[in-house]
């Protein structure tokens, strides 16, 4: 009996031929990732990889489409190999050579005409500010992530980061080739001898001893977070932090580092203005973490930043949370909305998101993402559950809290119950959306910006720590030590997370919560029978960022 070859897939509908396969048995229960670039006549598709990759062949002909097909196939079966040899690293030189093939696409592209000279100054300019501030892996990383499925490229996170810092000085020089000739100056492209050739040194990509130049802070960053579960959100700010150390001392090698270098940042943080707490806890911070992976896992001799601090008496002791005057003044202000023209979800927000900061001390914006279907009950215990898949939460887990009986009677389960499943304080986005893959400031974040905008410009109401939400969570917890409410159920509504070990055990019956939620007096306001409306509102898709070449849509110069 022989065996059956692979063939193209025709559509039985569409009459189009298809290349559609499993991944070999010896894959099927490895994880796939990236994309595999996959010939189809005389164009390159890059297609996710997968347990089953399948791509058009976009030819009705039988003959054609086994050409077609074994082109593909060919193609499908070198990514697989790749991805049974694993990650290889990349030298400096083979580097380079990628960053020089998108300097010359986008030479070459330009060449007959390069438009206008705004154009090219702009994308500089552009192009700077995003490597300032530690933006370069959203901004040119998926034009790398393109050109290594299209190379057959597997390699591992750490030359990922380099082909991504040398691919945005290769970029950069392209843009300032094309400056010149927009302005009419076609001198030899002497930019272009400086990139190695990569079919040359493309070879096979071996271990290579490290070399200075490969302690960069950024891929450092990169590969900490790779290899740890630590949040994106904080990845973000140390890499904002780490942009700033670099601006300051001019390089952004770890081994160039000295400490002289942190002294000076040091006190160029402490004469910006910033507390003892923000120089140490953010700053030095970010700085210290990435230097002391450095000295784990890459034989970086010290961390410098070890033992530089700002040591300075920090500030007197200031009020944390509002106080009851304050409170009550908020809360009977949300009787009266804003006179101004806003959405119904953010009429809402303005009514519920203080009452409920009041009673819960839940964080904003882990208030503003409440959905219908976060609105629980066990019997009759009704719950909110707080959880990331609604957006995010601070420790990446879920729990829940108690309602208070004063939110039950001012109508907030009604509320959700006939806004319906869906967020009550933001434009919902479209059926199908991963908010927790959503990319620029999520709206429910924007949602808790307009509730504190409105405290403090609106009703006037100066926000304690300059922090118009999160002074309810201070009070809150005032409330709770004032009114004996266990510790432990505290902790563990406020999403603080367990303490000791014994915190850890067991689960948290909703009415529990609710016992001693009830400790908590009523805000004593005097309350009108307005509320704003629960007209449910259209989904709108997020607006999608323009990122590209000039003509182009999507890839980052």
């Amino acid at each position: 009996m022989s065996l059956r070859m692979p063939g193209p897939w025709k559509h039985p509908k569409t009459g189009i031929y298809y290349l559609r396969q499993r991944a070999p048995t010896d894959l099927k229960n490895t994880p796939m990732t990236g994309q595999v670039a996959i010939p189809v006549g005389d164009i390159i598709r890059a297609v996710k990889a997968g347990a089953v990759v399948k791509v058009s062949l976009d030819t009705k002909d039988p003959a054609e489409a086994k050409k077609r097909h074994r082109e593909a196939d060919a193609a499908l079966h070198e990514f697989w190999q790749r991805f049974r040899e694993g990650p290889q690293p990349l030298t400096s030189k083979q580097i380079q050579a990628l960053a020089g093939l998108l300097y010359a696409r986008l030479v070459d592209m330009m060449d007959g005409e390069p438009g206008e000279e705004s154009i090219w100054k702009a994308v500089l300019r552009l192009n700077k500010g995003k490597e300032e501030g530690g933006e370069l892996d959203q901004w040119f990383g998926p034009t790398v992530d393109e050109l290594f499925a299209e190379l057959g490229v597997n390699t591992d996170l750490f030359s990922r980061t380099r082909v991504i810092n040398a691919a945005t000085k290769a970029i950069q020089l392209a843009a300032e080739t094309n400056l010149r000739k927009a302005g009419g100056d076609y001198s030899p492209d002497e930019a272009r001898k400086r990139f190695p050739n990569w079919e040359a040194e493309r070879g096979e990509a071996k271990p290579a001893p490290r070399a200075a130049g490969d302690l960069d802070l950024f891929a450092l960053l990169d590969h900490k977070f790779a290899t740890q579960s630590l949040k994106e959100g904080t990845k973000r700010d140390y890499a904002r932090d780490l942009a700033k150390f670099v601006k300051s001392c001019g390089h952004r090698n770890a081994q160039d580092v000295t400490n002289e270098d942190v002294r000076k940042w040091r006190d160029e943080l402490i004469a910006e203005g910033l507390s003892p707490s923000k120089v140490n806890g953010k700053a030095l911070a970010a700085l210290s973490a990435v230097l002391t992976h450095a000295v784990r896992e890459f034989g970086l001799s010290t961390n410098v930043a070890g033992d530089i601090r700002d040591r300075r008496d920090g500030p007197a002791p200031r009020k944390k949370g509002y106080d009851m005057e304050e409170a009550e003044a908020i809360l009977s202000a949300t009787f009266n909305g804003s006179p101004k023209d806003i959405s119904a979800p953010h009429k809402r927000a303005l009514f519920w998101v203080p009452w409920i900061c009041a009673y819960t001390g839940l964080r904003v914006t882990e208030i503003t993402q409440l959905r219908g279907v976060d609105v629980k009950a066990d019997g009759d215990t009704p719950y909110l559950l707080i959880t990331p898949e609604a957006g995010s939460t601070k420790s990446g887990r879920a729990w829940m809290t108690a309602v208070h009986p004063h939110l039950v009677e001012l109508g907030l389960l009604a509320m959700f119950d006939e806004v319906g499943a869906g967020p009550a304080f933001y434009v919902p986005y479209p059926d199908g959306t991963d908010l927790t893959k959503l990319t620029g400031k999520p709206r429910s974040q924007e949602a808790g910006v307009r509730v504190g905008n409105w405290v403090t410009e609106e009703l006037g109401i100066p926000a304690p720590g300059g922090k118009p939400n999160h002074a309810w969570r201070h009070l809150f917890t005032t409330l709770s030590r004032k009114h004996d409410l266990d510790k432990e159920p505290r902790d563990y509504m406020l999403g603080s997370g367990a303490q000791d070990a014994r915190e850890g055990y067991g689960d948290w019956p909703p009415s529990a919560l609710a016992r001693e939620i009830k400790k908590l007096p009523r805000f004593d306001i005097k309350a009108s029978a307005w509320r704003p409306s629960n007209q449910t509102v259209a989904a709108q898709p997020q607006r999608e960022r323009q990122i590209g070449k000039p003509g182009a849509e999507r890839k980052a110069v």
